[in-house]
C-alpha cells in the first residue's frame, strides 16, 4: 500500500534563515508517511508565504511549522498527524506551544505575564478555536476548500482560517503530549519590535479588514471572545492595562504599552489607504 505524503512547509524571512537545527529535528521523526520539505524564502506577509508552499505541495496534509520552532521530541509529527487520518471531522490540528528550556531570565519573565506565551498540554484531545500558525496540520483539501490564509492581513490570519474550518463543520484539536518550542523575545528592545508590530497589524485590520479581525480569548485559545465595539475594547484594554499595574507585572505593562503605540501608528499609516479588492 502507497504511503501518503505530508508537507512540511517552512515560511522564512529570507535566505539567511537558520533552519538546521529544525530540519535535523524534523530528519530524526518516527513517521509512517512520506514527507516533503518546501522551504519558502523572501516571501512575505506569511500567510502569503504558507499558501506559496501549499502551491507546491504534493501532500494529503499540510503541515505548517515556523523557522524558529523547535521539536520536543521525534513522535511530534506522527501525533500531529494521525488524528487527521483516523477522524474525518477533524479538520485541522495543533500542538502545544511551549517556553524553550535554554529561555532566558528575561523570557522566561515574559511567559510567565503576556497571554498565550504558552498553551497547555492535554493528556487528551481537546477542542480549540484557534489552531496557531507556528505550528498546525490540516487536510490539503479542508485547507483549499476553505481558502487558504487570508493573504489580505498582515496579523491574525491563524485566526481567520481557523475561523473558517470551524464554519465548515470541522473541528480543531489541540493533539496530547505534543510539544514544540516557541521563543519569545529575549529582551527589552526586542519586546518593543515585536509588540510595536502586533499592534500595527491589528490596527491594519481593524481599519481594512474589520470583518476578519476575530478576537482571541485573553484567556485560552479554546474559545473566541464575542464581538466587541471599538469602545468595548478599549475599555477593556486599559482595564487589563491597569490590572498589569496594579499586579506590579513590569514586563506586560510594557507590553501593552508599546502594543498601543504600534496601534496608534497604525491608525494613523492606515486611516488614509485604500482597501485591495
Amino acid at each position: 500500500m502507497e504511503k501518503m505524503t505530508v508537507s512540511i512547509i517552512i515560511p522564512c524571512g529570507n535566505k539567511k534563515c537558520d533552519i538546521e537545527a529544525l530540519l535535523i529535528e524534523i530528519s530524526s521523526q518516527e513517521v509512517f508517511f512520506d514527507a516533503e520539505l518546501i522551504r519558502i524564502d523572501g516571501v512575505s506577509p506569511p500567510s502569503r508565504a504558507r499558501n506559496e508552499g501549499v502551491k507546491k505541495a504534493k501532500g494529503e496534509v499540510l503541515v505548517f511549522i515556523d523557522s524558529d520552532i523547535r521539536l520536543a521530541d521525534a513522535m511530534f509529527l506522527k501525533n500531529l498527524v494521525t488524528p487527521l487520518t483516523g477522524d474525518k471531522n477533524i479538520g485541522m490540528t495543533c500542538a502545544s506551544l511551549k517556553l524553550p528550556p535554554w529561555s532566558s531570565n528575561f523570557q522566561m519573565l515574559y511567559a510567565s505575564q503576556v497571554p498565550h506565551s504558552e498553551s497547555p498540554v492535554p493528556d487528551k484531545p481537546i477542542d480549540v478555536f484557534v489552531a496557531s500558525s507556528a505550528c498546525s496540520a490540516i487536510c490539503a483539501e479542508v485547507f483549499r476548500s476553505a481558502g487558504g490564509f487570508d493573504e489580505n492581513i498582515i496579523r491574525g490570519e491563524d485566526s481567520v482560517l481557523s475561523s473558517r474550518v470551524l464554519d465548515m463543520g470541522l473541528r480543531l484539536v489541540l493533539v496530547p503530549d505534543t510539544v514544540c518550542y516557541h521563543p519569545v523575545p529575549e529582551g527589552l528592545l526586542r519586546l518593543i519590535a515585536v509588540e510595536f508590530r502586533n499592534g500595527k497589524g491589528v490596527a491594519f485590520t481593524d481599519i481594512l479588514y474589520p470583518e476578519l479581525n476575530i478576537d482571541v480569548h485573553p484567556e485560552s485559545i479554546a474559545r473566541f471572545s464575542p464581538r466587541k465595539s471599538p469602545g468595548e475594547r478599549i475599555r477593556r484594554f486599559f482595564s487589563s492595562w491597569i490590572k498589569a499595574i496594579a499586579g506590579f507585572k513590569v514586563i506586560l505593562v510594557l507590553s501593552k504599552f508599546f502594543y498601543a503605540c504600534g496601534y496608534l501608528c497604525g491608525v494613523i499609516r492606515y486611516c488614509g489607504v485604500r482597501r485591495k479588492k
